[in-house]
């Protein structure tokens, strides 16, 4: 997946009223901070207007001169064609719509995949007499990932003149993760409270660890189901289609050549991809 670009165009200035006016419909705003994207939400949804009406423009006359060669009447033709291309292109800015979300929700699991180790870490350093302060520089200045980056976008904040309450209060609000969301809460109720951290961050490493267990077995669960269906799918469906097709070029005289038995393969190939990028993309980030 690729940000929408064209910024710049006379068209996209025309599009940034309406783009602000739909950024409120599918939240633009919250999940462009979240997923640390720099640009305004009513720029971001012009140029996914943008974008989708290139594509429109491209697939709405070939499909019109495919609709033409198959039917022969030029006024169906562009009908069909307009209406199969609007549709795609709609569909294209569904995506791009949504695609902040996507990132903020990949962005999430991996701050959750190195947050255990981070927690560890602090709570190590703290213990040890390594002011708060010093063991988000740690942090920040270390190798956690996702992890690292927000903690250093709060010691730059809390450099340039933000309180620290202030500033994990930010951190808080702009992540996706919410064990992330839970500890920077949990940090800033323990220290207003004036109580040890040490006890407070064990209770969420062990919280998270639980949950990181909950899902290896919930998503080796699903995989025998996914086997089922995949197997289903990669061996059966097509052994018994091509069967069928077989059986019904002897009988109804329905021959098959070489176009339907590479479309069939084809679409079974494809099916097969979307499955094992399905069953992938189900997959925890955690590590141990």
């Amino acid at each position: 997946m690729i940000i929408p670009q064209h910024k710049g165009k006379r068209l996209y200035k025309k599009l940034i009223g309406p783009g602000r006016k739909l950024a409120g419909i599918f939240r633009i705003e919250e999940h462009l901070k979240e997923s640390g994207l720099d640009i305004q939400p009513g720029e971001y949804i012009a140029l996914s207007l943008l974008n989708a009406l290139v594509f429109f423009l491209i697939l709405s006359p070939i499909f019109s001169w495919v609709f033409l060669i198959r039917l022969g009447l030029l006024t169906q033709a562009l009908a069909m064609g307009f209406l199969v291309g609007f549709g795609i292109a709609f569909m294209f800015f569904i995506v791009f719509a949504r695609y902040p979300k996507i990132i903020a929700g990949k962005k999430g699991e991996r701050i959750d995949k190195s947050l255990v180790f981070v927690l560890k870490d602090m709570m190590l350093q703290i213990t040890s007499g390594v002011s708060l302060y010093n063991s988000m520089i740690n942090i920040a200045n270390s190798n956690y990932g996702e992890v690292s980056q927000e903690f250093e976008k709060s010691v730059k904040r809390i450099d340039s003149g933000m309180s620290m309450d202030k500033a994990l209060e930010e951190l808080a609000l702009e992540s996706k993760s919410e064990y992330l969301r839970r500890t920077i809460w949990l940090i800033l109720s323990t220290l207003r409270a004036g109580a040890s951290l040490k006890g407070a961050l064990g209770t969420i490493i062990n919280d998270l660890t639980m949950d990181q267990h909950s899902k290896i077995r919930s998503y080796a669960q699903e995989l025998n189901m996914w086997s089922l269906i995949y197997m289903l799918f990669a061996v059966a469906i097509p052994t018994i289609g091509i069967t069928f097709m077989i059986i019904l070029s002897s009988f109804a005289g329905m021959g098959i050549n070489e176009v339907s038995l590479l479309m069939f393969i084809s679409l079974s190939i494809m099916v097969q991809f979307v499955m094992i990028g399905f069953v992938k993309s189900r997959r925890p980030l955690v590590e141990f």
